[in-house]
């Protein structure tokens, strides 16, 4: 009975932390890229913006995915903590 436990909470681990990457961390990384292509020059090697307040939106932006993909990064490693305790306790 102990072992069906843990094997269901090792199960739930691994299924949020791919959920959590399939869903959450692929995303941040599509919009990441995204924000880092309009912050380039054009081929004329002119800013892709207009005005300065669309490019500090875009920097802001950039800079709280940044740090939301460093926040998931550590919930990655907690739940990787989490289930190598489970399998090896």
């Amino acid at each position: 009975m102990n072992e069906t436990k843990i094997d269901s909470a090792i199960e739930l681990t691994s299924s949020v932390r791919n959920d959590l990457f399939d869903h959450v961390a692929l995303s941040l990384s599509t919009i990441e890229g995204k924000l880092k292509f309009l912050q380039s020059e054009n081929l004329q090697g002119e800013s892709r913006f207009s005005d300065d307040f669309s490019e500090e939106v875009a920097q802001e932006t950039l800079q709280n995915v940044q740090k939301t993909r460093k926040a998931l990064d550590e919930i990655f490693a907690n739940l990787n903590k989490a289930k190598n305790t489970l399998i090896f306790s």
